[in-house]
């Protein structure tokens, strides 16, 4: 029973070929901490194949430690999904817009190299952009 009803979920949403009318049905379907958490766990997998630590990432999205474990363990267990997303979305730059969102992100996240100035104004043009 459970499965035909996370199918019927995974179908409806595929069907919604329009990005307004898809926002509206997360809107009325999620509250805001689902639909928040849901993004970050997206990003949690993204700065992960990216090559972030699980304490960067824990820190950086204010997530337990748990919640990024379990996503590392997905990914490490083949991740088919998450992958195919990163690499859809992420890695080939396929949406440009959210591509260049993730990048300030990454760039606010990433601190500043010990000692170098060009390091230090890369930061703090992140941070304040």
């Amino acid at each position: 029973m459970q499965k035909e009803i996370t199918d019927s979920l995974v179908r409806i949403m595929t069907k919604i070929k329009d990005g307004a009318l898809l926002q509206k049905f997360l809107d009325d379907l999620l509250t805001p901490a689902e639909k928040l958490m849901l993004a970050k766990r997206l990003m949690v997998a993204v700065l992960l194949q990216r090559g972030y630590s699980c304490g960067a990432v824990c820190r950086a999205l204010k997530l337990s430690r748990g919640t990024v474990f379990l996503i590392q363990r997905e990914l490490a267990r083949g991740g088919d999904g998450y992958r195919t997303v990163f690499r859809e979305f992420f890695q080939e730059s396929y949406n440009k817009k959210t591509a260049g969102a993730i990048e300030r992100f990454l760039n606010k996240i990433t601190l500043p190299v010990k000692g170098s100035p060009s390091s230090m104004r890369r930061w703090k043009h992140a941070l304040y952009q």
